[in-house]
């Protein structure tokens, strides 16, 4: 971005075996300076599919951004649905890396083809929010174009800023949401990356195509069949479990238990999308057969958002005090417009109510804040910062986050596997980093592990978080599942596609791999790693089940990949 230019390069042969978070945390390790400033001229961007993006392979499509964090100070993985990472992996893309630094103030769009990439400015597209963005970016470079981009929030380059890519319908409403990484691509000057449809194709190389169209088949129905609840509800099926374990996080996290849960419960929303016309299922990614996402309309059946997830379902929601999903649903396209984290803005709201700005339960107000971002007042970059840096200009010392981080919608004290993973993953506080839910197992698997008991959370978050990175540099989706019973049909994709002969054992250590060198970037970029939560969950018990978090920190300091 210093000259505007886009060069080609050859994959290094050392990197042929990586993918998504792999290679964006090996980039990012190798080429950025850990004690750089994350909005400065040294730190990248790198964008990359999986190992397995753009085949048949189910739920394989998730797209990772990775950099050095604004929010945590250490390195970054967010992935996100969406278009892009299967048009980079059928263009053989293995990676976009964005360098150097262009005026702030003059934004550029990098259109990607199949024979040259070129960096355009785009002085028009300041200040756009998402949605009239990506209208006009489909109307200059055709229908059904892949757009990964950042709204208000990052151009202001503000803590809380994502990237938004669109959906499979068009719409700019999946975000590469954790972490602030919407403000690292808008400090090098660029407003979106473009992959036009039309743009050509490029033949895959299956050693083994009979072999993997099968797997995939076979894969696809499992899916299917385990994944029938998501279908139907989405990941708000988690709004009654969590509230039901008195461990929703409910108005700035000083209770699990939300009296309104069941007006913004999974029920409550597949009627509400039904009666008004949407879809209460739908894909977020080209394969997907899980289709746990869900098209959002309002009273007068016109579209308003999508998707409702779980977590934004919560920190819109429970955590302020807001029991209307119409609401929650204004709150989500209002971020999504102007590219902010809806967990990192939700905690956000959630001290601002704390603190008497504006009232627990108050969705105008609510609104008018996140407006505010995008206008660039003062109040407006406060709140875009994310709650660690709102909290401390409000003089708040109870503050919802982990290295700098907002915690997502599960409150340590239930979720006790959740918390280990806060704490000791690279990543801060990032629920999919280690998603340690009521019943998933480590690679243990005659263990069962109660959330609620502090007995066994270190293995289990550790476990999780290796398969977790195991998942992300395949380029599959969460819900695929952290488990140790799909290692074996992990390695027959790989083998089938790339000839690799891969064990169980080789496997997992793709994923420690990964961990390990993430965090040696963070101790030498300063991250206190493995950390402690905050003070006030060990002493501050949950309402109404007296929980605290009781999780020995040295056992958790002591975890090794």
């Amino acid at each position: 971005m210093n000259n505007n230019e886009a060069v080609e390069e050859p994959r290094p042969p050392e990197y042929e075996r990586l993918g998504a978070r792999a290679l964006t945390s090996t980039l990012i390790s190798r080429e950025v300076p850990p004690e750089c400033h994350p909005l400065g001229p040294h730190n990248k961007v790198v964008i990359a599919p999986g190992l397995l993006g753009g085949t048949a392979a189910p739920c394989c499509n998730k797209l990772s951004v990775g950099a050095k964090s604004p929010l945590t100070g250490g390195i970054k993985e967010s992935n996100v649905g969406g278009r892009m990472a299967y048009r980079m992996a059928r263009l053989r893309i293995a990676a976009i890396i964005i360098e150097g630094q262009s005026d702030h103030f003059h934004p550029h769009v990098i259109i990607v083809g199949a024979k040259r990439t070129v960096v355009e400015r785009a002085d028009d597209l300041v200040g756009l929010g998402n949605y009239e963005l990506h209208k006009k970016l489909q109307e200059r470079h055709g229908p059904n174009a892949a757009i990964l981009s950042i709204g208000p929030a990052g151009e202001l380059r503000l803590g809380a800023a994502c990237l938004m890519a669109n959906d499979l319908d068009d719409h700019p409403c999946r975000a590469a949401a954790r972490g602030g990484l919407g403000a690292v691509m808008g400090a090098k000057g660029v407003k979106a990356i473009v992959i036009p449809h039309s743009t050509a194709e490029k033949p895959l190389q299956i050693t083994d195509a009979e072999k993997f169209k099968t797997l995939a088949h076979e894969f696809g129905e499992k899916l299917r069949k385990s994944g029938e609840p998501l279908t139907k509800w989405g990941t708000a099926v988690m709004v009654d479990a969590a509230n039901a374990m008195q461990g929703l996080p409910t108005r700035n996290f000083h209770s699990g238990s939300f009296e309104g849960a069941e007006k913004i419960n999974a029920a409550t929303l597949v009627k509400t999308i039904e009666e008004r016309g949407g879809e209460s299922s739908s894909a977020c990614t080209p394969g997907c057969p899980i289709r746990c996402s869900n098209v959002y309309n309002d009273p007068d059946k016109k579209y308003m958002t999508s998707s409702l997830e779980y977590e934004t379902i919560c920190m819109m929601g429970s955590n302020l005090g807001i029991d209307n999903l119409d609401v929650i649903a204004r709150l989500d396209r209002a971020c999504d417009d102007a590219g902010l984290d809806t967990i990192e803005t939700g905690a956000t709201l959630g001290v601002a109510m704390e603190t008497g700005l504006i009232n627990f339960g108050d969705g105008e107000a609510s609104l008018k804040l996140i407006h505010e971002v995008s206008k660039g007042t003062i109040m407006g970059r406060a709140i875009g910062s994310g709650v660690t840096v709102f909290s401390r200009i409000m003089g708040i010392d109870r503050i919802p986050a982990v290295k700098g981080q907002s915690m997502p919608a599960y409150d340590p004290r239930t979720f006790k596997g959740m918390g280990v993973t806060f704490a000791s993953s690279p990543m801060g506080a990032d629920h999919t980093a280690g998603p340690a839910i009521p019943g998933r197992k480590g690679l243990d698997t005659s263990k069962e592990i109660a959330s609620t008991q502090p007995e066994g959370q270190v293995e289990l978050s550790r476990d999780l978080q290796v398969l977790m990175a195991l998942l992300d540099q395949l380029g599959f989706c969460m819900f695929v599942g952290p488990e140790a019973r799909n290692l074996p049909v992990f390695a027959d994709f790989l083998k089938a596609l790339y000839g690799w002969e891969l064990s169980e054992k080789d496997l997992l250590e793709m994923g420690r791999s990964v961990l390990r060198l993430e965090r040696d970037f963070n101790r030498k970029a300063g991250v206190c790693e493995p950390d402690s939560l905050p003070d006030w969950l060990r002493t501050e018990p949950s309402p109404p089940s007296g929980r605290v978090f009781d999780v020995d920190i040295n056992q958790i300091r002591k975890m090794e990949f």
